[in-house]
């Protein structure tokens, strides 16, 4: 149990320290960088490698990044390593999707790109990264995968993705990276690389089949594992170089001590704080340039670390306050990381680069794992107030008092959803029911937007199921209305239902079929893509790869069945238009299905068709503790859920369904028409999982909660986001703060996973919208991260201004 003591003495240290504040300063005002160092080194390396094992080739490759690329150490900063020379460097991972490098490189000189989206090149990396991505154009696995979809599929597996029925999941090669924090600490690499030829020995004279298989992913692992070794010996020999020349003596100090660490860690195990923080930074690191993607997760911090921290004060060897500016030195090392995104990724998570740390919750025993490391993260993210990482904080009932209030305090002083809350015991049942053992279910870390994942956890791509446009379909008997084609099976022509049954039915016999097709899909998608690409160095750190011989995309990680199958959005949308259909047309009959349908092709624009979206906008909504339409949306989302979960992925596991946030609602909302509950054509869905539709919850927070709790929304998907937007005034006493914290502990006691705040004005908005250039710090919620409101695109401006601000 933190003592009131410890609380005021993390309450009194400053993290950002002058030359904390520096750093930060630095990446808040650099410019992003295309950098084609590392594209280069692998597409080299791939040449001189052909026709060696999958495996062998990778971790060369890799090596090739490892040895060649770039190392810097910038001024006066403890943590080192950079993904990039450029303090805001971005490496297209044109090994695996080179037409990403094509849009970025067009994207750099065009006026029309968001802000987002754009990054410098060099005349001379633009020769180098377009001429490297030429090279991978026809051997990339987007290329085989995209070849072979063609063959099994024809027209529809590209026809589908572009009217947006699907997102393809085409952008990055995997997301959600957990690494095993815990065992890189406690073992180091060089542990690792004893673990990976001891299975080596085991393989001699062995004759199973895939004896080989086994032979080369080890030897990649070694590979691996030993580049990264001396990935970090290259930091110690230019931190010495630096020493030599360093004329303030406090500062060579500090290069020689660099030099030091760095030598240890990784590839021993870490003996202090400052290593351990070391130590995960380069593995963090090489995750990274191993696939040039982001949502590498530093997972559960407070936890990893806290053994190390503890033992230092209690040795004497640091105190609170170096502490502090270590952490925050480690803070803006993953505040200054970036990713390169093309447009369709781009537009499906603007700004989202998914490094989430995860703090409290429970121990391997169930019992409250908070520490004082726990309330210093929470007092990182406040003084510091960057993006990235979102910190979320994992809630039980054994969840101090003094906590909740320090989360409380943080969401108020920043505004931006800071740290947003997660329920265990609605995570930790669900991790049980798919077969974790007591000790990995409770220790688990948030990813993505919301998503839940294991311990030590590599994710996989997903593919995106727009339920809101399967309604669309089924409301034209199978036609998208956009372009005329039959996508969907012909369920019958609307006008003749009598019932809202026959609606409904026909909607599900609709999703039933696409459900069934793009778990067909993603089946082929992951099949194809693990025989063309593998990933060594993730593989050395995830539990079960080295003992079972296998890459962790080929199922090595310990629990597959957790690997990521699809997901759906627009629930929401779907019940509140069904709702309108069932009081308009079958019950009152104000107007006919017929009168409707034109009115929403129209986009309600022709003669009479406004006082029609009236009445729908009228009809009741989800999110206004109203059975009427909450029955609706209960149904369709548990139907949903099961129905998914039917599916078979390609491990043999039933699919594992989930719905996150990011923002998707914003990207599948530009291919749907307009809908009966009275959202015109292009407009943005319903954001989250189980938040209302903007504007649509009148009744107060507590009947939004209501409405949201009233089934089990984490039954089969294991995640569900939650947003919510406060009245910022409330939460400025201490009053106000415990009105907060009891309305998030309503939410969990009533079976909620997962909430967050938005707790900036809708006036504050508007005039930063009016005025991006007197408002660049700006922070606001989007889904689950959050985002400079002035990065953000008008439309997202727009749909986070129209979100019901509530009064407590």
């Amino acid at each position: 149990m933190v003592t009131t003591v410890q609380i005021d003495e993390i309450n009194k240290v400053k993290v950002l320290t002058d030359r904390v504040k520096m750093r930060r300063e630095e990446f808040m005002s650099a410019t992003p960088h295309l950098d084609a160092e590392r594209s280069h080194l692998m597409t080299e390396s791939w040449k001189e490698t052909e026709g060696e094992p999958l495996d062998l080739r990778r971790a060369k490759a890799f090596k090739s990044v490892m040895e060649g690329i770039s190392v810097v150490i910038r001024d006066g900063e403890l943590i080192v390593g950079s993904q990039s020379k450029y303090l805001l460097g971005t490496h297209p991972s044109l090994d695996y999707n080179p037409t990403t490098v094509f849009e970025l490189v067009e994207a750099a000189s065009s006026p029309d790109v968001p802000k987002g989206r754009k990054a410098v090149v060099t005349d001379k990396e633009k020769e180098s990264l377009l001429a490297d991505g030429a090279y991978w154009q026809g051997r990339s696995p987007i290329r085989v995968i995209d070849d072979a979809g063609a063959e099994v599929f024809g027209d529809e597996w590209f026809a589908l993705s572009k009217e947006r029925v699907y997102t393809r999941p085409h952008g990055v090669a995997v997301a959600g990276r957990l690494p095993n924090y815990w065992k890189i600490l406690s073992k180091g690499l060089l542990g690792i690389i004893d673990e990976a030829n001891q299975e080596l020995q085991k393989l001699v004279g062995l004759t199973q089949s895939d004896a080989m298989d086994r032979y080369y992913f080890l030897r990649a692992v070694v590979i691996a594992c030993e580049a990264v070794i001396k990935f970090a010996g290259r930091h110690a020999e230019l931190a010495l170089a630096m020493a030599k020349t360093e004329k303030d003596p406090v500062r060579k100090k500090e290069l020689q001590e660099i030099a030091e660490i760095c030598r240890r860690v990784p590839a021993n195990p870490a003996k202090t704080f400052r290593e351990a923080l070391q130590s995960s930074w380069f593995v963090y690191m090489a995750m990274n340039l191993e696939t040039a993607a982001s949502h590498e997760i530093p997972g559960r911090i407070d936890q990893y670390y806290y053994p190390f921290y503890e033992n230092d004060l209690k040795e004497g060897t640091i105190t609170r306050q170096e502490a502090a500016e270590l952490l925050g030195f480690f803070w803006v090392k993953l505040a200054e990381m970036v990713a390169a995104r093309a447009k369709v990724e781009w537009e499906i998570s603007e700004t989202n680069q998914g490094r989430h740390v995860t703090i409290g919750g429970v121990d391997a025993n169930g019992k409250d794992a908070s520490n004082e490391l726990t309330y210093l993260v929470l007092e990182t993210a406040r003084q510091l107030r960057t993006v990235q990482p979102p910190v979320y904080l994992r809630c039980h009932k054994g969840t101090p008092d003094a906590l909740w209030m320090k989360a409380a305090e943080v969401n108020m002083e920043r505004g931006d959803g800071v740290p947003a809350f997660l329920n265990d015991e609605a995570q930790v049942p669900y991790f049980l029911s798919k077969g974790l053992t007591y000790e990995d279910a409770r220790d688990w870390a948030a990813n993505g937007c919301v998503y839940g994942i294991g311990k030590n956890f590599v994710g996989d791509r997903h593919i995106t199921i727009s339920q809101a446009k399967i309604f669309e379909l089924t409301l034209h008997n199978g036609v998208d209305p956009k372009t005329g084609r039959q996508f969907g099976p012909k369920t019958g022509d609307v006008r003749d239902f009598t019932s809202l049954d026959q609606l409904y039915e026909a909607f599900k016999n609709q999703s039933d079929y696409f459900v069934s097709l793009l778990a067909k899909y993603h089946r082929l998608f992951w099949q194809v893509r693990n025989k063309c690409y593998s990933l060594p160095f993730h593989s050395a750190v995830i539990d079960d790869c080295i003992s079972k011989g296998r890459n962790y995309l080929a199922g090595g990680m310990r629990y597959p069945q957790l690997m990521w199958g699809l997901k759906d959005r627009g629930h929401q949308n779907i019940a509140d238009s069904l709702a309108a259909i069932k009081k308009l047309v079958f019950e009152e009959k104000r107007i006919t299905m017929d009168r409707l349908l034109q009115a929403i092709d129209r986009n309600f624009e022709g003669a009479g068709d406004e006082e029609i979206r009236r009445m729908c906008l009228a009809a009741p909504k989800y999110g206004n503790d109203d059975d009427y339409v909450d029955e609706i949306f209960n149904d369709l989302c548990l139907w949903s859920q099961r129905r998914i979960v039917k599916e078979t992925h390609a491990t043999g596991f039933p699919m594992r369904s989930g719905r996150g946030g990011a923002t998707t609602h914003a990207y599948l909302g530009k291919g749907i028409g307009a809908l009966p509950d009275g959202r015109k054509a292009g407009e943005p869905l319903a954001d989250g999982t189980v938040s209302p539709m903007r504007g649509a919850d009148l009744k107060g927070p507590t009947a939004v909660i209501n409405s949201a709790t009233k089934v089990n929304h984490t039954e089969e998907a294991s995640y569900s986001l939650f947003n919510m937007k406060l009245t910022p005034t409330m939460l400025k006493s201490r009053q106000g703060l415990r009105k907060f914290v009891a309305l998030v502990k309503t939410y969990f006691d009533r079976g909620g996973y997962h909430v967050q705040f938005n707790l900036m004005g809708q006036e504050a908005l508007r005039e930063a919208k009016a005025h991006p250039e007197q408002h660049k710090d700006l922070l606001v919620r989007v889904a689950g991260y959050s985002a400079y409101f002035v990065d953000l695109s008008p439309q997202i401006q727009d749909d986070i201004i129209a979100r019901t601000e509530h009064a407590l």
